[in-house]
């Protein structure tokens, strides 16, 4: 459809200036003026300026109208310039019009030259045809301008040398001497031969030499079309008159050649009156009077020669001539006769089968001799999948799973393979909705041919068509269907299937790969290796080139699936229609093969289980030898197998496992602090390769746990404190298990968890050369736990709630996998799936903690309690009865030897006293307190660390204590700090 152009818009014409009048006042008033001056001043000198008045005047008019003159000139010159560009834009609209239209137009000189393109054949309802050149309304609007512009908008009006078209429905009569009528005609079938395949249009001519051009013609034997044409000339014979077809009356198409317009039988549509071979007359148009005279189009019948063959062979090609318009619509599989028992042990070093029918019968493919690796190519609802299903059906039917397997691969959704998934042949089908098993098992296939390559080896094969090597492996054919959705997804396994197209004869690995757009996707060394060429219908001749070398396969019908043209390396091409295969073919071909027992190796290992079991891991470890500890078992497709994830605190340094909650941090502590106790049972001769503690996470075990560490790193040897162990030479590696250690420092106070990050990073700094080696465990590496990552050498990271803190903990992102089973993480690059360890007892326990009652000195005499409550401290101390403490004294409330407490001296307190104060009180007997500490110990029940500053006037920390726990400090007369539990 042509669009009208844009409006043009015309200049207007320039309108005259006024001729300047006679300027009368300016003449009249220095007459006037000079007249006064001179009857004032007498001097007749003026009047001489009086004279001047009637030449300045005149000079005046004189300017003005040459002013005028001038400005008529550009004013006209300006026009004329305008006028000239909006004629230039006319003629260019009117070309482009021009060029539109006979773009558009069907021209039989397009149909015989090289511009004709049959890849598409139009729609009968939209068909016309070009009876000549002449004139036509152009649709072109001026705006603007005025009505002297006649000339120009008469000829923007009409479109000269436009095509004239007409619909051929309805019947065309051609009037006039027999040569030209002849010469129309002939232009007019061939337009209508060149739009309309022969499916849409069969020809019925008269007799005789004229249309002996028309042998070629592939409409001419057309079976069926839905639309004849029919060529007739009263008074000649023709040919007999087609048969009645069902349908749509309107698709035929009659033309009729008289010399006499008399002659025309009623009912033509379109009569044309042709005077000369450069004159003629449209008389009438739809059944209405045209009366448009033009210039005919006509076609000599030389012009004609080597059409009708070159239709033929499009048609050929199509599936709509010849021998291949004899092929049938539909081919089933039963049909084809496929199956085992045509040939129990199949062709040796072969892999035909019979996938359809061709021009001469059923049609073999042979996988082995026409390829290696096949190319498949083929649009959307050309047939391509149900090819590739027919194709390994027949294969399975002729061949038992011991000779060939079959790896499935489809990127829409696996669906067009549900067919075939029962065969006993198929090892597997990879499916674009789990993106991380596909691009596993894909990976794996590298190692399928290290695999391959060493049976061979150990064989002394050469291939695995050598006697020597016979029965060791199967073939295994991979089927790739959209194989350039797969690359766009993993663009790094092109280089893989170009490794397997080149080593895969020797291998007896075969690629069938599908594509519906083969252009511009496989590569020059991909399709080096793909003798054997299939394509279906495609959508355009490029597409067609890459697969076949031809662009047959744009030109199939559509209205045809499972038509497809082969190449067999150099062979000429070969059309036929694909076999369909349905359920029931699927089980035939089950109940006809054979029971074996032993199954059929796949070509990639299961992904790692759920659940990694003790027995499982030591049987592939071989046992769990020291000084490593088994973490669990780590996936390696690339290699075809799994291995055992080891950790050796001794080589690897410290370790931090980062995981979410519930993903299997404390169940791998467990395991670790399990698998040296039992290696040193085992082996009762030699000590553990480490000594494993588990510390409890709680803010008293944790912080005890990391002073005593602290301490045994700055203690000289062989004077490390009480309760902390120091390495030496040849002794075991002690490792210090701590078990979300983020958790903990979140419940110490502020000054605890900056204290204890000191602590713990000083650790991790300075433990290097010592046996001394942290495990720690956290949910996120957050504000100074950051630095974690830094200062230890090793790093499991477990499933995290976000990408960003998968990243964080130092992993890549496409590594990330929020699906990750728990104990499923990431260890050294490579996916981990941890051991289930049963639960163990925590070896760490926290120190049992004594009373404040037994925990003060022997000698004590006086015991000072600082409370937060002074009556609940007081009655719980009376509660617990302790015989070296009977009097519990609370400071300003009883009186004690007849005097009150708040008036205590140092000499008033006896033997075996408890004296209950708050901090206030004790701030006012700060006397009595100052006297008391040298010899008795301080307990602090209840208080804060402000508290614990302020009455013994220390900066140091003392122990954290637990929350909501019956802690408190004891603070003996020699400075020392413990944790004591108050009653």
């Amino acid at each position: 459809m042509t669009v009208a152009p844009d409006p043009i818009r015309l200049p207007s014409r320039p309108t005259a200036p006024a001729r300047p009048g006679f300027p009368l006042i300016a003449c009249v008033a220095p007459l006037v003026a000079a007249a006064l001056i001179w009857g004032i001043t007498g001097s007749a000198l003026v009047l001489v300026f009086a004279v001047l008045s009637p030449v300045i005047a005149v000079a005046g008019l004189v300017d003005g109208r040459r002013s005028n003159s001038r400005q008529r000139r550009r004013d006209a010159a300006g026009y004329a310039a305008q006028m000239i560009e909006a004629e230039a834009a006319v003629d260019q609209a009117l070309g482009r019009l021009r060029r539109e239209a006979w773009n558009a137009a069907p021209s039989v000189h397009r149909m015989l030259g090289d511009a004709h393109d049959p890849t598409h054949w139009a729609d009968p309802a939209t068909v016309s045809v070009v009876l000549g050149a002449g004139d036509l309304p152009s649709g072109l609007r001026l705006e603007g301008g005025d009505t002297e512009q006649r000339e120009l908008r008469a000829r923007a009006a009409v479109l000269t040398g436009a095509p004239i078209t007409v619909d051929p429905a309805g019947g065309i009569g051609i009037v006039g001497p027999g040569l030209v009528i002849r010469a129309l005609a002939r232009s007019v079938v061939v337009q209508l031969v060149g739009q309309l395949s022969p499916r849409a249009l069969g020809i019925r001519t008269p007799a005789g030499d004229d249309w002996a051009w028309m042998a070629g013609l592939p409409h001419l034997t057309a079976v069926s079309p839905v639309g004849w044409l029919t060529v007739t000339r009263p008074g000649r014979p023709n040919l007999p008159s087609p048969p009645a077809q069902p349908g749509d009356p309107g698709s035929d198409v009659r033309i009729t050649l008289v010399e006499a317009e008399a002659s025309l039988p009623p009912g033509c549509a379109t009569i044309v009156r042709v005077h000369g071979a450069s004159d003629a007359e449209l008389v009438r148009v739809g059944g209405h009077p045209a009366g448009l005279r033009f210039v005919p189009q006509l076609l000599a019948e030389q012009q004609t020669a080597g059409f009708g063959a070159m239709l033929h062979r499009e048609a050929e090609v199509a599936g709509l001539a010849g021998a291949d318009a004899a092929l049938p619509e539909t081919v089933s599989f039963t049909s084809l006769g496929s199956g085992r028992a045509q040939d129990p042990d199949g062709p040796p070093g072969r892999l035909s089968c019979v996938m359809g029918v061709g021009e001469h019968g059923p049609l073999t493919v042979d996988l082995v001799s026409d390829g290696p690796h096949a190319l498949v190519g083929g649009t959307t609802g050309s047939g391509k999948s149900e090819l590739l299903v027919t194709w390994v059906s027949a294969l399975a039917a002729r061949y038992p799973p011991s000779q060939v397997t079959f790896l499935l691969v489809d990127f829409k959704g696996g669906a067009a393979f549900d067919v075939v998934r029962a065969l006993p042949h198929c090892v597997g089908l990879i499916t674009d909705l789990d993106e991380r098993e596909a691009l596993r098992a894909l990976a794996s296939l590298a190692a399928e041919l290290r695999h391959r390559e060493r049976v061979l080896r150990d064989t002394g094969g050469r291939d695995i068509t050598d006697p020597r090597s016979a029965g060791r492996l199967p073939r295994l054919v991979i089927v790739v269907d959209e194989f350039a959705t797969m690359l766009g997804a993993f663009p790094t396994l092109h280089a893989l299937f170009v490794d397997i197209a080149a080593r895969g004869r020797s291998l007896g690995v075969h690629l069938v790969l599908c594509t519906q757009r083969p252009a511009g996707v496989m590569r020059d060394a991909l399709l080096a290796n793909c003798s054997l060429r299939l394509s279906l219908r495609v959508n355009n001749a490029a597409d067609s080139q890459a697969v076949i070398g031809t662009d047959a396969a744009a030109r199939i019908d559509a209205g045809r699936p499972g038509r497809c043209v082969l190449r067999r390396g150099s062979s000429p091409l070969e059309s036929w229609q694909v076999a369909t295969t349905n359920d029931d073919d699927i089980r035939a071909i089950l109940a006809d093969q054979p029971e074996s027992a032993t199954p059929v190796r796949r070509p990639w290992l299961d992904p790692l289980p759920r659940l990694v079991t003790a027995e499982r891991v030591t049987a592939l470890a071989g046992g769990l030898a020291p000084p490593t500890t088994v973490l669990g078992l780590i996936d390696e497709p690339d290699l075809q197998r799994y291995s055992v994830a080891r950790y050796d605190p001794r080589a690897d340094g410290h370790l931090l496992v980062v995981g979410g909650a519930g993903t299997g941090k404390s169940t791998l502590l467990a395991a670790i602090a399990a698998q040296p106790t039992a290696q040193s049972t085992a082996q009762s001769t030699a000590p553990a390769a480490y000594r494993a503690e588990l510390i409890p996470a709680d803010v008293e075990s944790s912080w005890d746990a990391l002073v005593r560490a602290r301490a045994a790193l700055d203690a000289p040897a062989g004077r490390a404190p009480v309760g902390a162990r120091r390495h030496d030479a040849g002794e075991e590696c002690r490792a210090l298990l701590f078990d979300d250690i983020d958790a903990v420092l979140a419940r110490w106070g502020e000054e605890h968890r900056a204290a204890a990050l000191d602590l713990l990073t000083g650790l991790l700094r300075d433990s290097g050369r010592s046996g001394l080696r942290l495990v720690l465990t956290v949910q996120r590496l957050t504000g100074a736990l950051a630095a974690l990552p830094a200062l230890c050498q090793s790093r499991l990271v477990l499933r995290l709630p976000s990408v960003y803190e998968h990243q964080a903990a130092g992993e890549p992102a496409a590594s990330y996998d929020d699906t990750l089973p728990p104990g499923g993480g990431h260890w050294r690059g490579a996916r981990i799936q941890l051991l289930a360890a049963p639960a163990v007892q925590q070896s760490g326990e926290a120190a049992a903690v004594p009373s404040v009652l037994l925990a003060a000195p022997t000698d004590a005499r006086v015991l000072l309690v600082i409370a937060a409550s002074t009556a609940r401290s007081a009655a719980a101390i009376r509660a617990a009865g302790s015989p070296d403490f009977p009097h519990v004294v609370e400071l300003g409330a009883h009186s004690v030897a007849g005097g009150r407490a708040d008036r205590l001296q140092v000499s008033d307190v006896g033997a075996g006293t408890v004296l209950v104060g708050d901090v206030d009180t004790w701030q006012a007997h700060w006397s009595l307190l100052t006297g008391l500490r040298a010899v008795a110990p301080l307990v602090f029940d209840g208080c804060s660390l402000a508290d614990y500053r302020l009455v013994t006037r220390r900066r140091d920390l003392p122990p954290p204590l637990a929350p909501a726990a019956s802690r408190g400090w004891l603070v003996r007369p020699d400075g020392t700090v413990q944790r004591v539990r108050v009653p």
